[in-house]
């Protein structure tokens, strides 16, 4: 036995040799098919975790968007209230055109056909008044359907006066006994006409205006809290392996010397500190970011009303309430109506306030009036500032990309709108051949309807719709994907 291994001695070298390099290799392959594992692994964990983060903040601006619809939608309704001037119509058809329900219909007229101007200071002396009204008093969406149903009921019953109303007034007989009464009929009738072409349009760029913004804001928010919340985690890492090399001989014998010299140590709790420092300062300038809101559901909204009813004048001069139009006709109008909007300028301007005096003006009315925002913001705790969140969210809001969003927004909402006058029961008969073709004034009611659903029911249809169109999710992820430069 001994005569054969010495004699094979050095084959079984080369043979040993051979599997401890065999046995080495297969190690070096494990340790790295191990690595690999765990990277893939974190690598899906990661986006996972991404995945999940994105998904929360698209239902948190859903949420978001719901519960300020009440406040916006009560002004809306309250400026440009339709449903009082038919009222009062249906009164002067009752009541014959005396020459007092004359006087109070055309002081009635003159009040609620007039949308409020704009401005920070109108804001704020309305704003007292507005503030001491119950939350209470905001109508349900079943009372929102029994007004609009009577709405449209007083609609129909005196709908076969426009043919005279909207005659022109010089055209009726100066001697007449109840001339004043017509004409101020007319005046009613045209009141109608422009208040609900306006209130339409208001809604539909006040919905799709607030939807974009509060996406924008959230999708900033969680983006910065997800790159933080990266950080952390690569600072725990750091830590871990820091732990791990001081648990070594020699760093124990460092750690001893420095006990025996009475050499100081830094806290083990500073880390601690700082980071519940910097989550206070984060949830603080949220809040205030948050709040910024309030400037398009106070005083951008009306801007964007008063450019709007311009428009709608201009289309509609010479448009008789006795017109018959086609679904395409009223395509049109509204279509008309849009560009002349933005011709005049981005309605954009409506969404933020644009110097640091007004943010701070809208803040205090928001609530926000026990510190100073842009101090506060640029302390060494805080993350980030108002006014790097500011100049982000104006810039993405003045880009390419947020118009086109916004216009395919209006657009969808405007098609929306049509093809609810083409449902059942509805204004226009789906699938004739021929397209239907009806008076003006007929039109109007489901135009009102509509409005006011859209402002007060819960959940919104035109809100759930816009957040799910493929263009308002695509701006979303571009906004959200802006964390790989920052990370």
């Amino acid at each position: 036995m001994i005569s054969y291994l010495e004699s094979h001695r050095n084959g079984l070298k080369k043979a040993a040799g051979i599997a401890g390099g065999l046995y080495l290799v297969r190690g070096y392959i494990h340790a790295r098919l191990e690595e690999v594992k765990d990277k893939i692994e974190e690598e899906r964990l990661a986006r996972d975790i991404l995945q999940r983060r994105y998904e929360q903040a698209q239902e948190d601006v859903g949420y978001t968007v719901m519960a300020l619809m009440s406040n916006l939608g009560e002004q809306i309704l309250e400026e440009m209230d339709v449903e009082a001037v038919i009222k009062e119509l249906q009164m002067m058809k009752n009541h014959g055109g005396s020459e007092s329900m004359s006087a109070s219909v055309s002081s009635s007229v003159s009040g609620s056909s007039a949308l409020s101007t704009s401005g920070l200071q109108g804001w704020v002396d309305t704003t007292g008044n507005k503030s001491r009204s119950q939350a209470g008093d905001s109508p349900s969406e079943e009372t929102s359907s029994v007004m609009s149903g009577s709405f449209i009921t007083n609609f129909s019953a005196i709908e076969s006066e426009p043919s005279s109303s909207s005659a022109s007034v010089a055209s009726l007989p100066s001697n007449s006994s109840d001339s004043t009464s017509s004409r101020t009929k007319a005046q009613l009738w045209n009141s109608v006409n422009i208040l609900t072409f306006t209130r339409t349009l208001t809604t539909i760029y006040s919905i799709s205006l607030l939807t974009l913004l509060t996406l924008t804001q959230l999708t900033i928010l969680a983006r910065i809290k997800y790159i933080h919340a990266i950080r952390h985690m690569s600072l725990e890492e750091d830590q871990a392996a820091a732990l791990e090399s001081e648990l070594g001989m020699s760093n124990m014998l460092l750690v001893a010397l420095k006990a025996r010299f009475d050499i100081p140590q830094q806290p083990e709790d500073e880390d601690i500190s700082v980071s519940s420092s910097s989550k206070l300062a984060f949830e603080t300038l949220s809040a205030d970011y948050l709040t910024l809101s309030y400037y398009l559901l106070h005083i951008g909204w009306k801007d964007l009303s008063t450019r709007i009813r311009s428009a709608v004048e201009e289309v509609l001069e010479g448009v008789s309430l006795k017109t018959r139009l086609s679904k395409s006709d009223v395509h049109r109008l509204l279509k008309d109506m849009i560009s002349r909007v933005t011709a005049e300028g981005s309605p954009t301007a409506s969404m933020l306030p644009t110097s640091e005096d007004m943010v701070r003006s809208v803040l205090v009315l928001g609530g926000r009036d026990d510190h100073d925002p842009y101090s506060a913001s640029k302390s060494a705790d805080s993350p980030t500032s108002l006014d790097d969140l500011l100049s982000e969210t104006s810039s993405l809001l003045s880009s390419y990309h947020f118009t086109e969003v916004l216009d395919s927004c209006v657009e969808w909402a405007v098609d929306s709108l049509l093809e609810s006058l083409e449902a059942e029961g509805r204004i226009f008969a789906p699938g004739d051949t021929e397209p239907s073709r009806v008076r003006l004034a007929s039109i109007l009611p489901p135009l009102a309807s509509w409005s006011r659903t859209s402002l007060l029911a819960l959940p919104s249809e035109l809100v759930d719709g816009l957040l799910a169109k493929n263009n308002t999710r695509t701006f979303s992820a571009w906004v959200w994907a802006k964390f790989e430069l920052e990370v």
